[in-house]
């Protein structure tokens, strides 16, 4: 096995998994960079409860 077929490069893309879900890149992408602004605003509740 290449790697280019270890890498799906070899003429066919395989689809993004994320959370065991088939989405496409643009949607993963939207999804982590919601789930880190949440989870910046928690931590950042969390330190101004702490000062």
């Amino acid at each position: 096995m290449s790697f280019e077929e270890e890498n799906g490069q070899g003429g066919e893309k395989k689809p993004t998994t994320f959370f065991g879900l088939e989405l496409s890149d643009g949607v993963v992408y939207t999804v982590v960079i919601i789930l880190t602004l949440i989870f910046i605003r928690q931590a950042s509740i969390v330190i101004q409860a702490l000062n």
